[in-house]
């Protein structure tokens, strides 16, 4: 007895399939990276301002280290504005250089999501191929039987 295409449908929905068990179990682990991401963020938050703290206060207890050392050693302050100016230059170096870095990450980034959307747009296709190789399948079946 061959059974009516409602009832196939039914017994399709009631069963567990491969990707069902795949995209659940997946699921799982995904909400679970996500759930970690806020205190993973926090935590690399927390150790690069404990670092930024302990550079401030270093560059603190230096001045007072180097002020007594310097007006007892009498360096000129020529010199110390020389070395300001070097000093300077090499701060809006480093800082145009991190403008770089960022740049380069964000769009590192905007590239790696636009090869995502690729892959993702290929699947998509390739699964629509499937389904209908299978639907092919199971007519070239059901007409055999």
């Amino acid at each position: 007895m061959s059974k009516s295409p409602s009832q196939k449908t039914t017994d399709v929905t009631n069963s567990l399939s491969v990707c069902d068990v795949m995209r659940d179990n997946t699921n799982e682990i995904i909400m679970k990276i996500e759930r970690l991401l806020p205190s993973y963020i926090e935590s690399f938050t927390d150790l690069q301002s404990e670092g930024f703290r302990i550079a401030r206060d270093f560059f603190g207890t230096c001045y007072i280290a180097e002020k007594e050392l310097l007006d007892n050693m009498g360096v000129d302050q020529k010199a110390i504005e020389s070395f300001e100016k070097y000093s300077k230059a090499i701060t809006k170096t480093t800082a145009f250089e991190i403008d770089m870095i960022n740049s380069f990450q964000k769009t590192f980034v905007e590239n790696i999501m636009s090869t995502m959307k690729s892959y993702d747009d290929y699947v998509k296709i390739m699964l629509s191929s499937y389904a209908k190789m299978l639907d092919y399948v199971m007519v070239t079946i059901s007409k055999k039987n």
